[in-house]
């Protein structure tokens, strides 16, 4: 019997076509990490909205929140169980975070959600998300700026290969727009990175050292006005950071940028990615 030969255009897809595919990612964690602020900023008046949400089908998730201030050391942080646990594909909206769960009426720092399985082994990952949104807009509203929970597994530690570095990409340098940098602590160990700036054409301008106390976060302010000016950077774009841990001691570093639009007080996150999957 004859086989039946490939029409042009799977042999062409054959041709083209990967024979793998990259593993897919998700938020989806039992321990992430993200932003949280209840602040007057340099641009506007902030406040940080979270949701929280089950995938699992059939399985409650015992979900703890902890948040630790910036730069102070969160080794001894309180915890916050969301009461009852959270049922299988449920989600929780919690409004303002920081002064609703946390009662700080003036306070920026890190959140880290940890979710446990309530009645058996298998893990319970969840998806955590928020808005951290300008209150202090011409035009009432929540316009805002999106962030993710990061995965802890996402974290980056002492690695001199490209495997040590997370990119945080398409940063603009003008004076429509004011961009602060963060590294963040997902471990409870002090951490000491490295933020370096390069242009468009991969050459490095400067890089700092930044100390992190465990489970906290530190932020670089207008970095193109303040870390990195020494080095004049010209205006235009775009820009990339790289953060590295400088000191290979079991500490590991998250990090992110926020650019704000200084004409409308509007911010958008860019969080820093691994360079492979």
């Amino acid at each position: 019997m004859k086989t039946p030969s490939l029409s042009a255009a799977a042999l062409l897809a054959a041709l083209v076509l990967p024979g793998k595919f990259a593993p897919a990612d998700t938020i989806s964690s039992a321990d992430s990490f993200l932003p949280a602020v209840h602040i007057n900023g340099a641009s506007g008046v902030y406040r940080t909205d979270v949701t929280i949400f089950n995938p699992d089908p059939s399985l409650a998730a015992v979900v703890d929140l902890y948040y630790t201030e910036a730069d102070r050391d969160g080794t001894t942080r309180p915890v916050h169980r969301i009461p009852g646990n959270l049922a299988p594909l449920a989600s929780v909206t919690f409004s303002d975070i920081v002064l609703s769960t946390f009662g700080l009426a003036s306070s920026y720092g890190l959140l880290e959600i940890k979710s446990s399985p309530a009645t058996s082994s298998k893990e319970t990952p969840v998806h955590v998300t928020s808005n951290t949104y300008n209150a202090a807009g011409a035009v009432p509203g929540t316009y805002g700026q999106f962030s993710p929970g990061q995965p802890s597994r996402n974290s980056v530690g002492f690695d001199n290969s490209v495997a040590g570095d997370l990119y945080v990409t398409g940063i603009p340098n003008d004076e429509s727009h004011r961009t602060n940098a963060v590294v963040m602590n997902p471990t409870g160990i002090p951490l000491e990175a490295g933020v370096r700036l390069w242009d468009a054409s991969g050459i490095p301008y400067k890089a700092v050292l930044v100390s992190v106390p465990p489970y906290s976060l530190h932020q670089l302010n207008d970095i193109f006005n303040g870390d990195f000016a020494s080095a004049s950077p010209p205006p235009g774009g775009p820009w990339r950071l790289n953060v590295f841990v400088n000191v290979p001691n079991g500490a590991r570093a998250l990090c992110y940028a926020t650019v704000t639009d200084l004409r409308t007080g509007d911010p958008y996150l860019l969080t820093g990615q691994l360079a492979r999957p």
